[in-house]
């Protein structure tokens, strides 16, 4: 059976209405047209694939979430008056900073992949851009906020940082659904230049109660570049995730974090790519898991070393802590290897309880077991948060797994 999401409050008519309130070029518009053409001629994901054939479509109401009315909110912080960096409204920068949109926007997060990828292309409307240029630093962190209260909510946001500079990015979701199914369709595009460093970080917190939350997150890196990027899953009935990228330019070095902590009924979904293309390029990827209740969890994690990325190296970990005898968890590895003289391409995974040892050590000296779980979930979780980019409120994030982890013990 293949789950059916038709968007019947979406038209070209109201496409036409949005892209028409916001002032856009004609060229954006019929991008929108072309992409909804393709979205309605499409049909779900067949349940019976092997990339689908572990996330159950089927219980989520996709008729019902696009059809959810609510509020829906966006905030942009940081960026200050620092000369050349541009931190805005995507709708304005269509606008403002036309050329550079045309040239990126939907580059690689393509219109057509999939039925949702084309509902986010054709009726995004919640955006931002990160423009950097050439050998500027952005010292503080640029937070885009986004606010969920029941709406659909279709953003984009589109990173572009020029040869030798340096920028770190938060895209923060959080919020809480009312009664029935709603709709998170994402996807963020990330251009880094020659030797610019761009570091990454996404934050879901949407609230694990009906909410169903897809995203797709490409990254292309020239000569030299450098990529640090990091998913926090905490919320989200269903959450699926794209990470991928492309090593392109000789020397371009990325890092792919992930942290999950699920319980109740949750699902998390993760795919992952490094696309070694060019020479002497390297990349590491470091997810861990914590399932509780009956969460599950699919990591699928592939390393692509082409035939012209000799001298590259690769690696991939995955960590998944079963915290329930109902929590399940699914990573598999995959290596492609075309190179022959290859540094090292590597990987690994597990799935398995707490160690009964340390459980009991803590417990012997009286810290009850609640408290003991706690702990060692959270010195699980530590080698993730601790390589996360400075900048990014730690605090926080802290708060937030503590109180998932208490909530759960």
């Amino acid at each position: 059976m293949t789950t059916r999401a038709n968007a019947p409050s979406i038209t070209e008519d109201t496409l036409r209405a949005l892209s028409q309130r916001h002032n856009e070029p004609e060229w954006l518009l019929q991008r929108r047209l072309d992409a909804w053409r393709a979205y309605e001629a499409m049909s779900m994901p067949n349940p019976l694939e092997e990339e689908w054939r572990r996330t159950d479509l089927s219980r989520v109401d996709f008729e019902e979430a696009l059809a959810a009315t609510g509020d829906t909110a966006t905030e942009l912080r940081g960026g200050g008056q620092i000369p050349g960096v541009v931190f805005m409204d995507l709708h304005a920068a269509a606008r403002d900073h036309e050329a550079l949109i045309q040239q990126h926007l939907h580059s690689l997060a393509l219109p057509a992949e999939w039925k949702l990828g084309s509902l986010q292309a054709a009726a995004w409307q919640d955006g931002a851009l990160v423009y950097v240029p050439a050998g500027v630093e952005v010292e503080m962190p640029l937070s885009y906020l986004l606010r969920h209260n029941g709406a659909p909510l279709i953003p984009h946001l589109l990173i572009v940082a020029e040869p030798n500079s340096s920028v770190t990015v938060v895209q923060d979701s959080s919020g809480e659904a009312p009664a029935g199914w709603s709709l998170l369709s994402g996807a963020v595009e990330i251009v880094a230049a020659a030797d610019s460093r761009v570091r990454f970080v996404d934050i879901n917190r949407l609230g694990s109660g009906s909410v169903a939350a897809f995203s797709t997150i490409r990254a292309h890196l020239d000569r030299g570049a450098e990529l640090s990027a990091a998913l926090i899953g905490l919320g989200g009935a269903l959450s699926r995730t794209k990470l991928e990228v492309t090593l392109a330019g000789e020397g371009s070095r990325a890092e792919l974090l992930g942290l999950a902590f699920g319980d109740g009924k949750q699902h998390f979904d993760y795919i992952t790519l490094q696309d070694h293309v060019a020479p002497r390029t390297a990349s590491d990827l470091l997810f861990k898991a914590a399932l509780d209740g009956e969460s599950s969890a699919v990591w699928t994690g592939t390393v692509r070393i082409q035939k012209g990325a000799s001298q590259s190296e690769a690696n991939q970990t995955s960590r998944n802590l079963l915290l329930s005898k109902h929590a399940k968890a699914a990573p598999i590895p995959v290596l492609e290897i075309e190179a022959f003289d290859v540094l090292k391409c590597s990987h690994g995974a597990t799935a398995g309880p707490l160690d009964e040892d340390q459980r009991f050590y803590l417990e012997s000296r009286g810290i009850p077991p609640a408290e003991a779980q706690s702990l060692l979930v959270d010195a699980f979780f530590r080698e993730v948060i601790d390589r996360l980019p400075a900048g990014v409120d730690r605090e926080s994030l802290d708060q937030a797994i503590a109180a998932k982890i208490g909530a759960a013990s």
